[in-house]
């Protein structure tokens, strides 16, 4: 089988307090995108899990997510093997979840290619042993309300398509020493997710944009100035909202269309960044991404 293994962004993300665990309560908003993986996955006749991925600077044994995945899957399948190729599109370490989608593809396909009949609950239970936003791409659903570490999921509404600009700098940011950076006194956002939550499943795509927001951004803005270039450089006419997802360093606008969306990509493509347009992720919606 073949699956496409989308990204996501956080139109919101507000970091509340440290756990005891170490790591930290958060409320936000994931959406899923066009951007894809594709992932593929073939039954072998031993026990081995192998993993194939395009990109030579992702690992392929234990420490890939999918490689994690199959792992938890195979006492489950009496030992069964599985081959993998993973071609990406995604950007590694972005902020776009790629290797969590990837993870949650992986599961969902092998309870279907192994014919494990496991509840959703039970994947999701080795979801978030993989990682806290895993759990959410295990949803049928393209948007989610997620608390705790992330891996507690609510389902929203999502009945407008959204459009938005993806822009990568060649950055690389580290969510461990992201969080260390973050002064908490600052943060807990909360009502703000709930408030972007009611805007989005309104349809009220221009509060949606007007109210985006991401607790991580004043601290990366800081420490990467090219960041504050790509803000100004995405705040156009016709977008609602710029703002980042995850911890960076992906900066997102939301536009008012798909026409503007692809504008705003030509206009900031010539600067030396990866550059996307996109829009809301449906599952025949993997070709509604242009790079630029």
């Amino acid at each position: 089988m073949i699956l496409s293994a989308p990204a996501k962004i956080n139109l919101g993300l507000a970091v509340r307090r440290r756990r005891p665990d170490g790591y930290h309560d958060i409320s936000t908003i994931f959406l899923k995108i066009s951007l894809a993986d594709k992932l593929g996955i073939d039954d072998t006749n031993s026990p081995d899990i192998t993993v194939h991925c395009d990109d030579p600077n992702i690992p392929n044994d234990s420490r890939n997510l999918v490689h994690r995945a199959a792992t938890a899957l195979q006492p489950a399948a009496s030992g069964r093997g599985a081959r993998f190729s993973l071609r990406k599109s995604i950007p590694v370490a972005a902020g776009l979840g790629g290797g969590s989608s990837n993870a949650a593809t992986a599961l969902s396909g092998l309870n279907t290619l192994w014919n494990l009949q496991l509840a959703p609950a039970e994947l999701a239970r080795h979801a978030a042993a993989i990682g806290a936003d895993v759990p959410f791409f295990l949803l049928p659903d393209v948007a989610a309300l997620g608390r705790g570490r992330g891996d507690e999921v609510e389902p929203l509404s999502c009945p407008a398509v959204l459009s938005l600009v993806l822009v990568k700098p060649p950055v690389t940011v580290s969510t461990a020493w992201a969080y260390r950076q973050l002064d908490l006194a600052l943060t807990d956002n909360a009502d703000a997710t709930t408030i972007l939550a009611h805007h989005l499943e309104s349809g009220d795509i221009e509060s949606l944009g007007k109210g985006c927001f991401n607790d991580f951004e004043p601290v990366m803005l800081t420490h990467f100035p090219v960041l504050r270039t790509i803000k100004r450089a995405l705040t156009q006419p016709g977008v609602y909202g710029v703002s980042m997802s995850g911890s960076g360093p992906t900066m997102y606008a939301l536009c008012r269309s798909y026409d503007v969306a692809q504008e705003v990509a030509q206009t900031v493509r010539n600067q030396g960044w990866q550059v996307w347009a996109c829009q809301t992720w449906r599952s025949d919606s993997a070709g509604d991404t242009e790079q630029h």
